[in-house]
Parts: structure tokens; C-alpha cells; sequence
């Protein structure tokens, strides 16, 4: 729970906030409500490389033109903010305060992202009630309106201040790597995200993997989801395994542009050109995309 203490203490850490609200104001521009695309990042565990997919897709989207902001919503270990070397000062738990709006917290990171910083160990954030999260939530809805793509990097797993995220996005890309802990979370998360967000357009991201490792890990995940959830995921890519990621967040650097030529990168690129396509991801005979040609053919 956020007492009032806490809230007190957060507005004494951020009392240059309103400078900071000027400053952001002016860097991005509004953009037209209709075309802003959210997407959250999110994995049924830890350590899968969820945050630098996140950062490096809106890194690329970014240098495309496109006016970009990465949330940082794994409330209580949020790390975008370390791996992109930026200011954690004015954070999310911020919005909690009445008076604080996004603009006021918002950072500028490479190639003109905007950045709201999720804080470090902030386990009040965390445990926040329903009436603080829905809180924050409707003050950055208003936000993501400025931009053409918003990027939710979540706390791993699927707990309630996930779902809140993952019902604001347009598409879900759900990070999984090959090792069968990490499956068996992956395959929760889907059992989860079928419950609470059933029209979810999920997108799943085998990641530090070869092409072989990854046709594998999803014939496993699909043999099950098919057994049980009656779904089949089959818009699914590969990002490869490749040392230069660990020394771009040694760092301090995005992949995509320190290097742009190394494997995972190549990858990346291919994934953020696929993004807000609206290709549903569902398979089975419950499905939204098998629904409309049921009724296609009914016509």
C-alpha cells in the first residue's frame, strides 16, 4: 500500500519537477490519437532479455522517424533507466502524487525516446492498491496519445499490476528463451493472459536462441497450448543469441546502434518492422481470426 508518508517522501525527491514538465513539454510533440500503437513487453519469468528487446525496438522505431516512449513498468526492480544510463530521480511512482503528471518525469533517451523511469526497489510501488494503479493509469493513457508507439516493459510474470498494462496494449510480445523453465513460465503466462485478456493480439519472442532452438521451443509450446488452451501461436520470431548484447548493456548502449550489423540486431530490425500490423496471433477454432472467416464464408 502507498501511505501518504510515502507519497510525501516521492514529492521531496521530485520537487524539480515542474522545470522537468517544461523541459519534456517542449521535446515531443502531440501526435494524433489514432495512430499511437501500445505494445507491451512482458515474460512469464526474469531474465529472458524482456528490457533490452524493449529498449532496442523502440531505439529502431525511433530512428524510423517515429516519436517513441518506453514505460517502465516493472514496478519495484525497473532497470530501463541503468541500461540507458539515464536520471531514475523523477520516476513513475511519481504519477501517484495528484498533482504530477508524466510530463514532468519523462527523460529523453537515444535517438530522442522518451523514458519513464520505473525507480529502483521501490517495493511500495509495487504492492500499490487498485485506486493508486488505476491512478497512475489514467494519467499515462492521457500520455501515450503524444506518440506513434508506446513500449510497456513489465515485471516479469503475470501478476495484477501486470494485467493492468497488458489490457491498455494493442499487442502483446511475450519474451520466452529455450530453456524449459522458462517454457513452462512462458505457457503460464499464455493459461493467464487467455483468462484476462482473451482478444490479447500476442506476438511470442523466442529470444537468445538459433532458428533451430526456436522452431523446437514453440513446436513444444504449441503442442501444449493446443492440448489445453485450444490456441495455437504461430506468429512467432527468433532473436539470436549473440555476445554483443551483454557488452552493449556493459555500456551503457542500445545493440541496434552501437552494432547494427550483429546478429541480434539484424533481428531486432526485422521484429520492429512486423510491429503494429495487427496480424492476429491466435489459432483455433475459437479464435478471433477463425470467427471472421467462419463468418466470411457464410456471407
Amino acid at each position: 500500500m502507498i501511505d501518504q508518508a510515502w507519497k510525501l517522501r516521492a514529492l521531496t525527491r521530485g520537487k524539480d519537477l515542474p522545470n522537468a514538465a517544461r523541459r519534456a513539454s517542449q521535446e515531443t510533440p502531440k501526435a494524433d490519437a489514432a495512430v499511437v500503437h501500445v505494445v507491451a513487453v512482458t515474460s512469464g519469468k526474469g531474465g529472458v532479455g524482456k528490457t533490452t528487446l524493449a529498449v532496442n525496438l523502440a531505439v529502431l522505431l525511433a530512428d524510423s522517424g517515429k516519436r517513441v516512449l518506453i514505460v517502465d513498468a516493472d514496478l519495484g526492480l525497473a532497470n530501463v533507466d541503468v541500461m540507458l544510463r539515464l536520471d531514475s530521480s523523477r520516476h513513475i511512482g511519481h504519477l501517484l502524487l495528484a498533482q504530477c503528471t508524466p510530463d514532468e518525469i519523462a527523460a529523453v533517451g537515444p535517438s530522442g525516446v522518451q523514458v519513464i523511469s520505473g525507480g529502483s526497489g521501490l517495493q511500495e510501488l509495487a504492492e500499490a492498491s487498485d485506486a493508486d494503479r488505476q491512478l497512475l493509469l489514467d494519467k499515462l493513457r492521457g500520455y501515450y496519445q503524444r506518440f506513434d508507439y508506446v513500449f510497456i516493459d513489465t515485471s516479469p510474470g503475470i501478476g495484477a499490476d501486470v494485467v493492468d498494462f497488458l489490457r491498455d496494449a494493442d499487442e502483446l510480445v511475450l519474451v520466452t528463451t529455450p530453456e524449459p523453465t522458462s517454457l513452462r513460465d512462458t505457457y503460464a503466462a499464455l493459461k493467464t493472459i487467455g483468462r484476462e485478456a482473451p482478444n490479447a493480439d500476442v506476438r511470442l519472442v523466442v529470444n537468445m536462441a538459433s532458428a533451430a532452438q526456436a522452431e523446437e521451443a514453440m513446436a513444444v509450446l504449441n503442442e501444449v497450448a493446443s492440448k489445453f488452451l485450444n490456441r495455437r501461436y504461430d506468429d512467432w520470431q527468433c532473436v539470436e543469441c549473440d555476445p554483443m548484447v551483454g557488452r552493449t548493456v556493459r555500456e551503457g548502449k542500445p545493440l541496434v546502434s552501437a552494432y547494427p550489423r550483429s546478429a541480434a540486431a539484424i533481428c531486432l530490425r526485422r521484429l520492429a518492422r512486423s510491429l503494429g500490423h495487427n496480424r492476429p496471433s491466435l489459432r483455433g477454432p475459437n479464435s478471433t481470426l477463425e470467427a471472421a472467416h467462419a463468418a466470411a464464408q457464410r456471407r
